[in-house]
């Protein structure tokens, strides 16, 4: 790529500038453009590195807050007692392309490669009409995805919110990973 081998090299501000170049049909770097595949790998291959090969706690520093909204949303709109009228019919989240690499690698449905531009997830919960069991579906970038631990993409509820629960933290198990994590640190260096 023409770096000098002594120089840092930011694969996610590359990626990142190469994505919006791209998206806003802006003039590009051909060197760089050549070497896009090459920003991308690297990129995926820092982020893993920074993930601890699926670190329990590192996913749940991430993705653990997150998992615990869903968690609570989703059981909040399949408890028969909550009022109908309370109930919401559509949540939005919106995330930068780490944070939903991070989800997609808890969620066991990383591709190895980077999110594009505007990537979507969608988590669909349906009702069986005739046993009235409750089902998730996940797509990312309009594909259904199959979750770990749930045998189809229509995954039963309780599967996957035992998916959930292994990342998910409240806000105060949130706190107490980062102290332990601070502490650690600091014993470290």
């Amino acid at each position: 790529m023409g770096i000098d081998g002594e120089k840092s090299v930011d694969f996610f501000l590359l990626l990142d500038n190469i994505f919006a170049e791209q998206v806003h049909n802006l003039p590009s770097c051909p060197v760089l453009k050549s070497f896009q595949q090459t920003v991308e790998r690297r990129a995926v291959d820092s982020l893993l590195f920074l993930l601890e090969d699926n670190s329990r706690e590192v996913l749940q520093m991430n993705v653990g807050r997150l998992f615990y909204t869903l968690q609570k949303n989703i059981t909040e709109a399949v408890d028969p007692s909550s009022p109908a009228e309370k109930a919401r019919k559509l949540i939005l989240y919106a995330s930068h392309d780490i944070t939903l690499t991070a989800l997609l690698v808890a969620l066991g449905t990383f591709d190895h490669k980077w999110p594009p531009y505007a990537a979507d997830m969608i988590l669909e919960l349906y009702q069986h009409q005739q046993s009235k069991e409750w089902f998730v579906r996940l797509s990312y970038c309009g594909e259904e995805q199959l979750v770990k631990g749930c045998r189809a993409g229509l995954c039963p509820l309780e599967e996957f919110l035992e998916v959930l629960s292994q990342y998910s933290v409240t806000p105060e198990e949130y706190n107490n990973l980062c102290t332990q994590i601070e502490g650690n640190q600091q014993t470290d260096s």
